[in-house]
């Protein structure tokens, strides 16, 4: 099934030796992952599914908010935040899973974190086509504004690869900040409009919408692909410059001082 969904990509892509070598270091990480399983790819839908199922009982039975569609509210919510929590704590792992690559050949280090987001991508899209097709059959029309969502995945894949670069960076030098990172996303989730509306921060805390990477891109999945209107446009150039920001850092400190990469793992 994975090669099913993997070829048409194959097809178009150009013939580059490094290019082909980031592209096959993302499909054997994405085939590690979902390959050798009786359910293959459909392991990246069944994770946000479970927990949909144990939040929307909570939400919905407990505290009964009041937001229309509210399970596919909290669905799409769940797959970008799964993405970008999923994504970042690669970091701690990225360099030490393949640091035989680094040891044995002359190797682009950037391209272990290319080949990373790229594998990470493929789940990440197919959730999204499967979210888009289940709302679809359940009967929530869409209109030209579905649109924005290609850009606002690439927003947030573009958020998780310079936390990506600037994480395993900074890891090298303080090991205790996986557990930072942990506490960080756990306040995170919490801290971003997946279970509540957007007027639950925007009246008390608006300052939040605007530290938190993942707040705008979620506001504007639900305006475009649920709802039908159009986006905040202050929410997508504000969360693309965040975006350019936080990766041209990574990349400047990823390139100042990852070169005791290998020494230390």
């Amino acid at each position: 099934m994975i090669n099913l969904l993997l070829r048409p990509i194959v097809k178009y892509l150009p013939e580059n030796n490094r290019l082909e070598r980031i592209w096959k270091l993302a499909l054997v990480d994405f085939k590690k992952r979902y390959y050798n399983t009786y359910l293959g790819v459909i392991w990246a839908l069944l994770n946000p599914l479970f927990k949909l199922f144990i939040y929307y009982s909570i939400f919905s039975i407990i505290l009964d908010p009041q937001i229309d569609n509210y399970g596919f509210y909290i669905f799409s919510g769940i797959i970008f935040w799964q993405f970008f929590a999923e994504g970042t704590n690669k970091s701690f792992s990225v360099l030490k899973s393949k640091k035989y690559l680094l040891e044995n050949i002359q190797f682009n280090r950037l391209d272990l974190y290319y080949s990373t987001i790229l594998s990470l991508l493929l789940g990440f899209l197919f959730n999204i086509s499967v979210y888009l097709l289940i709302t679809l059959i359940a009967g929530i029309h869409f209109n030209y504004n579905v649109l924005w969502i290609p850009l606002l995945a690439l927003n947030t894949a573009l958020v998780v690869f310079g936390l990506l670069l600037l994480l395993s960076t900074l890891y090298i030098h303080f090991t205790d900040l996986n557990q930072l990172w942990a506490m960080a996303l756990l306040a995170g989730i919490w801290l971003t409009p997946i279970f509540y509306g957007r007027g639950a921060l925007m009246d008390s805390y608006p300052f939040l919408l605007y530290l938190n990477p993942l707040a705008g891109i979620v506001i504007n999945v639900r305006e475009t692909a649920l709802y039908a209107n159009q986006p905040d446009y202050f929410f997508i150039f504000y969360d693309l410059f965040w975006a350019i920001v936080v990766t041209i850092i990574g990349l400047y400190v990823f390139k100042k001082y990852s070169t005791k990469m290998i020494e230390k793992f």
